[in-house]
């Protein structure tokens, strides 16, 4: 059974969350916010004395996985879905879990655990057409199954863009209901991009009264917005950095949500916490590098050129080249249009070496594949990859490229600065948050060729021709902490302690 833990000033917090990335195992996703907010954070927030349960949406695919494994069995229960649109009541299957300490809940419905895909159709790359009834399903009973545990929430955290149907429903159907009377309801996402948005027609699958349907609430331009209804109705936002919450603010960024996101800025409702990341990310002690022979920290910095060497001599690359990286999915967001148009110019002219991992459409791998054929002893194109390779190659970098679009939703920065690779990122997002131009990495803010270009060359110039002033940028960079204890501290302090009901 799940035990409430005897902890001085502790708060009785659970999470709903549809996040599940950790579970599939999928290498393009081991940098995502999403990946580590569960794990990492609700470790350390139990480990900070809080009473923790993390309700989640079980699918098959998640049965294999390393961390699903490991985690302990408690016992099984059910909760009942009322009718809909005159069909009979649902039971739903509640799993109880121990996963490292942290009480963990898995909701069980065929509509949403039963699929081949997650979210998104594997046949078509498409959202499933019923996703509002799967997480509308999963929403309700997620609210249910926190009855069934040993205490009241003080704290309702809400975290995902799918989940934030949880948050409509406490505020709406749970409005009079004891249980949750004095739960504050905290939602977090990590950005705007890919809202779920649904057409009117499917405002009944919700089994909300049409007075939630108008424009300060669910209505977003004649249609259903969840996440818009999760806004309106928490009681505190959280984003992952100042940066972001400024750019949403603004039309260019906020996805038609600009004037909600000020007005709830203004109320003092919108914060902005930095995550952190594992303790695992440790040059010096980093099992890949161990497998080679080369940890490294900031006082034996010439190790991490030992890995540079290993790989250069592996591949046939020069070992005095600049080596430079580019980790994410080929797609216009990622910046990978300029990392091809850019190198394309550069690699012929210039003693530069390029990795990149990452996969995409045809039009863009075909354009990689032509690179990589075309510079065969300069470029190497990773398509299947393990986190080994990922971790392996990052730190042989010298630059980790990041050219983003858009928020990047990914702690691979911060990850880049403890290894003492740079960052060379547009200044969007968590990127500006924490690279500093030329201090601990390299930043440009205009989205065009001729500026990436020219950050680009400036960092060549700096690594050939002030090597002192290179490794200064290195040895800044290797001094960052992101700890998620600071990330948790920031969570109690600021948000869970301060937001009002």
């Amino acid at each position: 059974m799940f035990l409430k833990r005897n902890v001085k000033k502790s708060m009785n917090i659970a999470i709903i969350s549809d996040y599940l990335d950790h579970f599939f195992d999928d290498p393009m996703k081991i940098f995502n916010f999403s990946s580590y907010f569960l794990c990492e954070f609700s470790r350390e927030l139990q480990s900070q004395g809080q009473n923790l349960t993390v309700v989640l949406p079980f699918h098959k695919k998640i049965e294999n996985s390393k961390m699903f494994k490991a985690m302990s069995y408690l016992r099984s229960d059910e909760v009942i879905l009322p009718d809909r649109e005159g069909k009979e009541d649902r039971k739903i299957e509640i799993n109880f879990y121990n996963c490292s300490g942290v009480n963990v809940i898995f909701v069980k419905d065929p509509y949403l655990s039963e699929r081949e895909g997650y979210i998104f159709d594997p046949a078509n790359g498409m959202f499933y057409p019923d996703n509002l009834l799967r997480f509308s399903n999963f929403s309700r009973s997620a609210i249910e199954s926190l009855k069934l545990i040993p205490f009241k929430p003080d704290v309702v955290h809400v975290v995902g863009k799918w989940a934030s149907i949880s948050s409509i429903y406490l505020k709406t159907i749970y409005k009079y209901d004891n249980f949750f009377a004095k739960s504050r309801l905290v939602f977090s996402i990590d950005s705007l991009e890919e809202l779920p948005i649904f057409v009117v027609d499917q405002y009944p699958i919700l089994g909300l009264d049409w007075s939630y349907y108008r424009y300060d609430c669910l209505e977003f331009f004649g249609k259903v917005n969840i996440v818009k209804g999760s806004i309106v109705f928490s009681d505190c936002i959280v984003f992952t950095s100042n940066s972001y919450v400024d750019e949403i603010r603004k039309e260019e960024f906020g996805k038609g949500l600009e004037g909600l996101i000020q007005q709830k800025f203004s109320e003092s409702k919108i914060k902005s916490i930095l995550p952190g990341i594992s303790h695992q990310y440790s040059p010096q002690k980093d099992k890949v590098l161990s497998s080679v022979g080369f940890n490294y920290t900031r006082d034996n910095i010439e190790n991490k050129k030992k890995v540079k060497n290993y790989i250069a001599k592996k591949h046939g690359f020069s070992p005095e080249s600049l080596f430079f990286m580019f980790f994410g999915e080929f797609k216009e967001n990622s910046g990978i249009s300029l990392v091809y148009e850019i190198f394309s110019e550069i690699l012929p002219k210039f003693n530069v070496s390029l990795v990149i991992f990452g996969r995409g459409d045809d039009f863009r791998e075909n354009a990689i594949g032509e690179l990589v054929n075309s510079y065969n002893n300069k470029v190497i194109w990773f398509k299947d990859f393990s986190y080994e390779d990922v971790i392996l190659y990052l730190a042989s970098s010298d630059v980790l490229l990041m050219p983003s679009v858009i928020e990047s939703s990914s702690i691979l920065p911060m990850v880049a600065l403890v290894y003492g690779t740079l960052p060379l990122v547009r200044g969007v997002g968590i990127l500006n948050d924490v690279v500093r131009d030329k201090i601990n990495g390299f930043k440009f803010y205009e989205y065009s060729p001729t500026v990436f270009k020219e950050k680009i060359l400036e960092c060549y110039d700096m690594y050939y021709k002030n090597p002192k002033r290179w490794n200064k940028l290195v040895e800044t960079a290797m001094k960052s902490e992101f700890s998620w204890s600071d990330t948790v501290k920031h969570y109690v302090e600021e948000v869970y302690t301060q937001t009002k009901k």
